[in-house]
């Protein structure tokens, strides 16, 4: 059991030894795109909005938006990194398969990439977070109290990811699930607006993609909200079905 832990840790350490060479890139790259939305949705439309009810509460547009983005950031970071990431590394860069002729076995490596995409997006979304707490939108705790949530969703999103990667005989054909399923999750699922302004065959889709429910989630911890339960139950679902197939798609697709 010691073994098989270590040798994803190896794996984890492999890809963090990669990443400090290209440091500079991933805070660009990672950090840019949360913060234009910050800036242009929660000063530009939050300065129009001004305030807006939530759960019958009337918080900040900016508030609101905060909490959004962290979301959004978990969607893109696990999502991005672990479907052109993993492509990339499965297919042109081909280390997959050579850390699976190493004592390291398949299963590991597997895992090292799941953990190193998850962690990349959960260090992403805690740094909007930390921009929220330093902006006074968000209380200090919350660092604490959503790295948890943080965590499972950017795995449950990687495993998505990596699932894509899978199967995609292209990297071309990763834009078809990312505009078919992540841009919709973008737009439709609450970062911007709540769903409950969307029409009610609108709100039941929405909670039924797994973004619905990380948001409502991550704005309950950050906003001070009760949890809604049936978002905890989505969000396990979604995670234990997207981990499972994303590990069985790469194990079939390296192994034949």
């Amino acid at each position: 059991m010691w073994d098989y832990f270590w040798g994803i840790r190896c794996v984890w350490l492999r890809y963090f030894d990669v990443f400090k060479k290209s440091f500079f890139y991933y805070l660009v790259t990672t950090f840019l795109e949360p913060i234009l939305y910050l800036l242009s949705f929660g000063l530009g439309v939050g300065s129009l909005i001004g305030h807006l009810k939530y759960q019958g509460t009337d918080i900040s547009y900016r508030s609101f938006i905060f909490s959004g983005i962290i979301g959004q950031t978990l969607l893109f970071q696990g999502f991005f990194e672990a479907s052109y990431g993993g492509f990339i590394r499965m297919y042109y860069q081909k280390i997959f398969q050579a850390m699976a002729i190493t004592p390291i076995t398949l299963s590991e490596v597997l895992w090292g990439e799941l953990l190193w995409d998850t962690t990349r997006a959960t260090v992403a979304a805690e740094v909007v977070a930390l921009i929220g707490v330093i902006s006074g939108d968000f209380p200090p705790q919350c660092l604490l109290l959503i790295i948890p949530v943080c965590f499972v969703s950017a795995l449950l999103f990687s495993g998505l990811g990596l699932t894509v990667a899978a199967y995609s005989k292209t990297i071309e054909q990763i834009s078809y699930p990312q505009y078919l399923l992540i841009f919709p999750m973008f737009l439709f699922c609450g970062v911007f607006y709540p769903i409950e302004n969307l029409p009610v065959i609108l709100q039941w889709l929405a909670w039924s993609l797994p973004l619905t429910s990380v948001i409502s989630i991550l704005r309950s911890l950050t906003l001070g909200f009760s949890i809604d339960p049936k978002a905890i139950v989505i969000l396990i679902f979604w995670l234990v079905i997207w981990v499972w197939i994303a590990r069985r798609a790469m194990t079939q697709r390296l192994v034949k």
